[in-house]
């Protein structure tokens, strides 16, 4: 058997930029940790009365006349010039001659009107509330922190990070 350490490695491929990159950021030492912070806004709501409706049932009274048609029966009575055989007048009452002697009543009829109160439904009224939504907009100036580097000596600032001069990327840009 043979030592795996012992076999020779294939010759090494030349490097992407991006595998020369992520070489170079691994020689990286964290040096610390700045957070930057930024102003949000918060809204919260508090429910306030702005007022109050009262209900009360008042009774409003007024007078009124109901005009109401009431019936009475009146008896007339008329003396015709029919008279019979005999030279009497005959009375006649509901199609029947009355005879000498005989009574006979006849009911006469009137209205009374008797006048009551009742108390009944004449209108409803419902009463609800409802929520509207207004959407009002509300300015308020924010600030945030941004990280601002200021370079002093031999650095040259550029857009992936500082780098010290003469240590230049592979691909000679800086």
């Amino acid at each position: 058997m043979t030592d795996p350490r012992d076999q020779k490695l294939p010759p090494a491929l030349p490097l992407t930029e991006r595998e020369e990159t992520t070489l170079r950021t691994s020689d990286l030492q964290l040096q610390g940790v700045i957070e930057l912070r930024e102003e949000r806004l918060i809204v919260e709501k508090e429910r306030e009365k702005t007022g109050s409706v009262a209900f009360t049932r008042e009774v409003r009274r007024q007078t009124v006349q109901v005009p109401v048609d009431l019936v009475t029966e009146v008896l007339i009575i008329e003396y015709l010039a029919d008279q019979d055989s005999t030279g009497a007048q005959t009375i006649v009452l509901d199609g029947v001659p009355l005879a000498s002697g005989e009574r006979r009543e006849l009911v006469v009829y009137r209205e009374e009107a008797y006048v009551e109160k009742r108390v009944v439904v004449h209108e409803q009224v419902r009463i609800s509330k409802r929520q509207t939504i207004e959407t009002r907009t509300f300015d308020a100036t924010l600030a945030r922190e941004e990280l601002v580097v200021t370079p002093q000596g031999d650095v040259r600032v550029t857009e992936d990070g500082v780098r010290v001069v003469g240590d230049a990327p592979a691909d000679g840009s800086l």
